[in-house]
C-alpha cells in the first residue's frame, strides 16, 4: 500500500505523540516514586521516635510501656524489632522483613527499612511498606491510547485546512505542466509560507503567461516580417528562370534582399539572444570608427566613455540609431557622450520633420514601423533591449527641429 503525504505525516505525528506520552508517562512516574520515597523515609523516622518513645529500658530487657500501644497505632502497618548482637528482645507488627545496616535504609522485596543505634548496645530497626504506584502507571497506560487518538484527531483536522492550499498548487502545477494556464489559486491570509507560496506561484503563472505571449507575438511578426524577403527572393529567381530579366538585372536585386534578410535575421537572434557576453568597451573610440562611416556626422565627444558591454552589440545599437537618424532625418547628424556621475550619457539627434507624437508611445515594440519605412521596426527595440540588459535606460522624443534619441550607461557592472 503506498503512503502519501497525509498518511506519513499523520504516523509521523501519532510516533512523536506516543514518544512524547511515554516518555511524560516515564518521567512523571520516576518523580511520584521518588516522592512516595521520601515520604516514607519521613514515616519512617516518625516511626522509630514514637517507638523509642514507647520502648522501656528500665528492667532487665527493653519492654513497651503501657501507653506505648497507643502511640504506634498510627504505624498498624509497620514492622519493627529491637535486637543486640543479632537476638532478638522485642519484635512488634510481625517478622521483620530485610534488615537494614545501622545509620542507612533500604528498599527492597516491598519495604523500607531504617536501623539505629540505642544504648546499652541495643539496636532499633524499623520497616514500612514500600510505595507502590502500579494503579497509577495503570492508569496512565489506560490513558495512552486516548490522549493518542486525540491528538491524531486534532492533527487530521489540522492537515485538512494546511494542506488544502498545497493541493490547490499541486492541481494547478499539473495544468502548468500540461501548458495550459490555470486559475490563479487563492492565496490564505496572512503573512506565513503557505501566503508566500501561494503569491510566488501566482506570479510565477503570469510571468510564464506574458513570456509565452510575447513568445508567440514576437514568432508569428518575424514570420511575417521573414516572409517578404523570402517572397522578393522567390519572385527575382522565378523571373531570372523564365528569361524575364537578364543576370545583370537580377543579381543586384538578389543581393539587395539577401542582405536585408541578413540584417533581419542579425537583428533578431540580436534582440532574442539570451546572453551577453561583457567587455570593457571604449565608446568615444567605437564613435570615432562609426564616423568615418558616416560622412556627415557631428561628433561631439567629452569622455573616453568606457563600459561593459559586448562590443558588437553595442556596435549595433549605435549603427541602428544612425541608420534611422539618416534615413528618416536630416543632417546633422549630432553624436554627444559625456559623463553626469555614475553614468554615460550618449545622445544621437538629427534634425528632421521628427516623428508624429501619436507615434510615439508606440515605438521601440518589435516591428513597429512607419508606414513608409523600409525597415525591419527592429531597431529601436533592440536599442532599448540592449540598453535595458545593460542596467541602463533610453529616453527618445522631438527635438524641435529633429529627434533625439539619448541612452543612459552604467560606467561599472550593475
Amino acid at each position: 500500500m503506498a503512503w502519501g503525504f497525509r498518511n506519513r505525516l499523520l504516523l509521523g505525528v501519532g510516533v512523536a505523540v506516543g514518544i512524547s506520552a511515554l516518555a511524560q508517562l516515564g518521567l512523571g512516574y520516576w518523580v511520584l516514586l521518588r516522592a512516595a520515597e521520601a515520604t516514607v523515609q519521613r514515616e519512617l523516622l516518625v516511626f522509630a521516635q514514637s517507638l523509642y518513645q514507647a520502648l522501656d529500658f528500665t528492667g532487665a530487657l527493653p519492654a513497651l510501656k503501657p501507653e506505648g500501644y497507643s502511640l504506634l497505632l498510627p504505624f498498624s502497618k509497620g514492622r519493627a524489632r529491637v535486637t543486640r548482637e543479632g537476638r532478638i528482645y522485642l519484635s512488634y507488627g510481625g517478622p521483620f522483613p530485610v534488615p537494614s545496616p545501622l545509620g542507612e535504609h533500604r528498599a527492597e522485596r516491598g519495604w523500607m527499612t531504617q536501623a539505629w543505634a540505642l544504648p546499652q548496645g541495643y539496636a532499633l530497626e524499623v520497616a514500612l511498606p514500600a510505595p507502590s504506584l502500579g494503579y497509577a502507571l495503570g492508569a496512565s497506560l489506560l490513558a495512552l491510547p486516548l490522549a493518542l487518538a486525540l491528538a491524531l484527531g486534532i492533527t487530521f483536522l489540522l492537515l485538512k485546512g494546511l494542506l488544502r492550499p498545497l493541493g490547490e498548487l499541486a492541481r494547478a502545477t499539473e495544468v502548468l505542466s500540461q501548458e495550459r494556464f490555470p486559475e490563479l489559486v487563492p492565496v490564505p491570509t496572512g503573512e506565513d509560507e503557505l501566503a508566500t507560496l501561494a503569491r510566488s506561484f501566482n506570479r510565477m503563472v503570469e510571468a510564464v503567461r506574458a513570456f509565452l505571449e510575447r513568445e508567440r507575438t514576437f514568432t508569428r511578426h518575424a514570420a511575417h516580417e521573414l516572409r517578404t524577403p523570402v517572397a522578393a527572393l522567390r519572385s527575382q529567381l522565378e523571373a531570372l528562370e523564365r528569361g524575364l530579366v537578364s543576370q545583370e538585372q537580377a543579381l543586384p536585386r538578389l543581393k539587395a534582399q539577401v542582405s536585408r534578410l541578413e540584417g533581419l535575421l542579425r537583428d533578431l537572434l540580436a534582440l532574442a539572444r539570451g546572453e551577453m557576453t561583457r567587455e570593457r568597451v571604449g565608446l568615444k573610440a567605437l564613435l570615432e570608427e562609426l564616423g568615418r562611416e558616416w560622412p556627415g556626422l557631428v561628433l561631439k565627444l567629452e569622455t573616453e566613455g568606457r563600459v561593459w558591454g559586448p562590443p558588437d552589440l553595442l556596435r549595433q545599437v549605435v549603427a541602428n540609431l544612425l541608420t534611422n537618424a539618416f534615413r528618416h532625418g536630416s543632417p546633422p547628424v549630432e553624436v554627444g557622450l559625456r559623463e553626469e556621475g555614475e553614468w554615460l550619457v550618449l545622445s544621437v539627434r538629427d534634425h528632421g520633420p521628427g516623428v508624429p507624437e501619436a507615434r510615439v508611445p508606440a515605438l521601440g515594440s518589435p516591428f513597429h514601423k512607419g508606414p513608409s519605412s523600409s525597415g525591419s521596426g527592429l531597431g529601436l527595440a533592440l536599442v532599448r533591449h540592449t540598453v535595458e540588459r545593460l542596467g541602463g535606460r533610453v529616453q527618445w522624443g522631438n527635438a524641435h527641429p529633429g529627434w533625439q534619441v539619448v541612452l543612459w550607461l552604467p560606467k561599472e557592472v550593475p
